[in-house]
């Protein structure tokens, strides 16, 4: 698989993650946006996409948010709350709202990591 078919597939991921704990969440778009630090715009983009992948012809698409639209803004935690695997595996990814991708082998020390992620932090990446 190419770099560009791996990278939309790890953002289809991604988004398909957001919308999913964005519909158990309750909240409006623009509100779990905000607390995410999600662009609102590409929320929306990305749940039409998927959501015309996802659905067969000829079948109604699922009713908009009634929220207008507004431009996106980082404001809150950057990531998303998932549950990990019962099995020890061979390390963990993080998919930031940014779309970029941070895979961490097993073994990596605590402090290494947080020194990584407080750097991506300053340089606005996650």
């Amino acid at each position: 698989m190419s770099k560009v078919l791996a990278g939309d597939a790890d953002q289809r991921a991604f988004w398909q993650m957001a919308i999913e704990t964005w519909q158990a969440s309750g909240l409006s778009v623009r509100r779990f946006c905000r607390q995410e630090g999600l662009s609102e715009p590409s929320f929306y983009a990305w749940r039409k996409r998927l959501s015309q992948v996802d659905t067969p012809e000829g079948s109604p698409a699922p009713a908009a948010d009634t929220e207008a639209a507004g431009p996106g803004t980082r404001r809150g935690a950057a990531f998303i709350q998932v549950a990990m695997p019962a099995q020890a595996s061979g390390g963990i990814e993080l998919v930031f709202a940014s779309g970029h991708t941070m895979r961490i082998g097993n073994g990596t020390d605590r402090r290494t990591l947080h020194d990584v992620v407080a750097v991506l932090q300053e340089a606005h990446l996650c």
